[in-house]
């Protein structure tokens, strides 16, 4: 018999009816699907079918109208209680079940998705929606949920959902966009299910949560998203997650994976979290994973306006177990902020390569270490036979701030079997952060895990290269940028030990660079030499409170080379707060390093021995000293010391740059009181001529009648005065343009000729010029007569 509900219709039988009853009774659960026709496609209308299928309440949709490859259903309200099923019974031959919302709910999916065949499909309801912990997906295709009004197809038809036509045209072509209304409608995620074709657990072991089959593509595009203790998989696959604003357009591009999303016709973008659930007091974390056990990982895309990652074991990945290469990870945001546990990562843990991980933030970049754990921007590879690289990280914003214990990193890594460290020949990815404003790395967490940018290999691979382009570099409270190579301790060496590899450059221009407990470094353990660091600075390079820039080489290695050129800016340290430049070697040579700048103020250029005799602990080590020293020695065998070139056209380069002294001159000691005369000697005076008028005799009273008035007078402006009033001065400054090539100072091993003035001369315009011979003319003689002072 048939009865009627509505614009329903439920075929029960006797038998049927019973099963129903007794299986609700059993499972406690009264539950049916909320899933209701409306009448715009007329006879082509859906057909919806409550039945019970293997035991689980389940309607079974039929109907809908097909054109060519495309079945197109019509609802009014679609919802999914949990429990229950919601079974498109498509052909075969389907390619793509467009299904749409016209009515004014949420669709609220709590229990399983279900196609035939490997047909897409798609739920488009303006209103919103939202996937329970219990919802879940048993399809073959691809599957993308989205608020939009319409979608839109190749040949120019619309399937809205706001405006409904009673007899729309319908078409064979391809879905190729999303538009969306006035005000998207939210979408949210909290699904913890296991997959109904019986696969449970993500490459972390979690949920899968909403999962399509591998290849296929898992996106939600919508107004706010959030998963908020809710995963989404989708093994080798492609994850979409894209927020946007009203009246925008995304495309869909057709690809291997199912569906590419693209952003050229959104003007805004709204807000994406991923964040923690607390159930029962349980915090439950949100995950999405492309990545696979066996094979190659798949791609993630995630566009909003504030993309948060929130929350210990919160994951953006697209990580591998087995052999396989990792995915690509590209965020496209206008803010991007990682905190308190949360990771954004590329990783493969065999012989693969990890995947590129592209950041795009037009204001900021932001990662707040938690207490427990560091945040991460991590590209990896933790390769245990082959040749595996990590993946780069391309940074592009106004602003990346990494504070409290945070760190980007592009490593790799050994592989502990059997409690045991094997390296083998996997390579660390490159860094290239373009921040406008500033880079700013800074603090520990509370475990004293500094805040961190580093391009690594603790393997027998290259390490990494690190590009920074910055307005303003600053490293302080303990921040590191580091990119070195070094064996993992306890290692059992295998991959051919006599061939290491090597650390890789770390390349820094800015505007300008704050050192404050902060450290620039490269540097390698078995290595032939550590690496080289390169910094470009246009104004000023400061260092105070034990900061570092070094690229030493440890053991066997050598010192790297450091360059840092500053031609129109100025490097300064405080004299006595132990910041440091080396390029030292242990057993093996010292590097190079050359600073080219208008001026240093602070440093010590030290030799091996210099620091030898100055090291309190007998370690010669710059850092046991208090002074800011710029060395590069080799600690066990002077005969293989390296470089100091410094280029400076403000430094004099017969003097190099003096430390000054602890202790000042007592100048009450230098000047006699007076000089005695003996016989006929004449009395010797010294005089102060003031600012006018005649001085009185120092040895007579001061009387007020001797004083002389001068009026003041009008000094002629900045420029003139300085050309005028300091002469010699000006004439150096005027000769600066003829002068432009640095004079060298090279404090091991590169002396520089001084040749020293003998005379001077007036040129045309009355300036003074130095001269190395005194030219030949008649002295002046004085009509003074010289007095003299005994020695005594």
């Amino acid at each position: 018999m048939y009865k009627s509900r509505g614009s329903r219709y439920w075929k029960l039988g006797l038998v049927s009816a019973l099963e129903i009853a007794a299986t609700l009774a059993l499972s406690g659960s009264c539950a049916l699907s909320e899933i209701i026709k409306d009448n715009t496609l007329g006879s082509e209308s859906s057909v919806v079918t409550p039945q019970l299928i293997n035991g689980r309440p389940t309607d079974q949709i039929n109907g809908g109208a097909i054109r060519g490859t495309n079945l197109f259903h019509s609802f009014d309200q679609f919802s999914v209680p949990a429990g229950s099923t919601a079974y498109f019974n498509n052909a075969p031959n389907i390619q793509n079940i467009i299904s749409r919302v016209t009515g004014k709910s949420i669709s609220n999916i709590d229990g399983i998705l279900k196609t035939n065949g490997t047909a897409n499909l798609f739920l488009i309801n303006p209103n919103g929606i939202i996937f329970g912990s219990d919802a879940s997906l048993d399809i073959a295709g691809s599957f993308v949920a989205s608020t939009a009004s319409s979608l839109n197809f190749v040949d120019g038809t619309k399937f809205s959902a706001t405006n409904p036509q009673t007899t729309p045209l319908l078409t064979v072509s391809v879905p190729v966009g999303l538009q969306f209304g006035a005000i998207p409608g939210i979408i949210r995620n909290q699904s913890q299910a296991n997959n109904p074709d019986g696969v449970t657990t993500n490459t972390f072991g979690q949920p899968v949560g909403l999962q399509v089959k591998p290849d296929r593509t898992l996106a939600l595009v919508g107004g706010d998203i959030t998963l908020e203790g809710g995963n989404l998989t989708a093994e080798s696959g492609r994850v979409e997650l894209g927020s946007v604003a009203g009246n925008s357009l995304v495309s869909l591009n057709p690809t291997n994976q199912g569906w590419a999303l693209g952003y050229e016709g959104v003007q805004n973008l709204q807000k994406i979290q991923l964040i923690q659930r607390i159930v029962d007091g349980k915090e439950i974390p949100s995950q999405v994973d492309a990545g696979n056990q066996d094979s190659n990982g798949g791609n993630i895309q995630v566009q909003g306006n504030t993309v948060e990652l929130i929350g210990k074991g919160v994951y953006l990945t697209t990580q591998t177990i087995g052999a396989g290469d990792s995915g690509k990870l590209i965020i496209n945001a206008n803010k991007l902020s990682v905190q308190h546990g949360a990771q954004v990562l590329t990783s493969t843990v065999d012989k693969g390569n990890g995947g590129d991980l592209i950041v795009n933030a037009s204001e900021s970049v932001e990662l707040i270490g938690s207490i427990t754990s560091p945040n991460s921007i991590t590209g990896f590879v933790s390769a245990s036979a082959d040749q595996g690289k990590a993946g780069d990280i391309t940074i592009n914003t106004k602003r990346l701030s990494i504070q409290g214990g945070a760190r980007v990193t592009a490593e790799s890594s050994a592989v502990v079997e059997n409690s045991q460290v094997i390296p083998a020949q996997g390579k660390g990815g490159n860094i290239t952060v373009n921040a406008l404003e500033s880079v700013e790395i800074t603090g520990t967490s509370t475990t004293s895990i500094p805040s961190l940018l580093s391009a690594s290999t603790r393997n027998y691979g290259n390490a990494g290269t690190i590009n920074i382009t910055t307005g303003q570099l600053i490293v302080k409270d303990g921040g590191q940028i580091s990119v070195f190579f070094r064996v993992a301790d306890n290692a059992i060496y295998l991959g051919d030990t006599n061939n290491p590899g090597t650390p890789g450059a770390l390349n820094v221009t800015a505007r300008s660079i704050l050192l404050d407990k902060g450290t620039l470094t490269s540097i390698s353990e078995e290595s032939n030499r550590g690496g080289d660091i390169g910094l470009q600075v246009r104004d000023l390079l400061l260092m105070h409170h034990e900061s570092k820039i070094t690229t030493n080489g440890e053991g066997d290695a050598d010192g790297g080379n450091i360059t840092i050129k500053a031609p129109d800016g100025f490097l300064v340290a405080t004299p006595f707060g132990n910041n440091d430049i080396t390029a030292n070697g242990f057993s093996g040579s010292g590097g190079k390093i050359t600073i080219t700048a208008k001026n240093l103020f602070g440093f010590v250029p030290r030799t091996g021995a210099d620091v030898e005799r100055l090291d309190p602990t007998g370690e010669t080590n710059p850092n046991n000293l208090q002074t800011s020293d710029i060395t590069a020695f080799s600690q066990q065998n002077p005969s293989l010391n390296g470089t100091v070139q410094i280029n400076s056209p403000d430094a004099d380069p017969s003097k190099g740059l003096v430390e000054l002294p602890v202790n000042l001159v007592d100048a009450s000691q230098q000047i006699a009181a007076s000089c005695s005369s003996g016989g006929k000697i004449a009395r010797n005076s010294f005089i102060t001529t003031g600012r006018g008028g005649l001085v009185a005799d120092p040895t007579e009273p001061l009387i007020a009648d001797d004083a002389v008035l001068a009026d003041w007078i009008a000094l002629p402006p900045e420029n003139q005065n300085r050309a005028g009033g300091i002469q010699k001065r000006a004439v150096v400054q005027a000769q600066r343009n003829t002068q432009k090539k640095l004079q060298k100072v090279n404090f091991v091993n590169e002396p520089t000729q001084i040749v020293e003035a003998q005379g001077w001369v007036m040129d045309a315009n009355g300036n003074v010029v130095l001269v190395a011979q005194v030219p030949t003319q008649s002295p002046h003689n004085s009509s003074l007569t010289n007095t003299s002072c005994a020695a005594h």
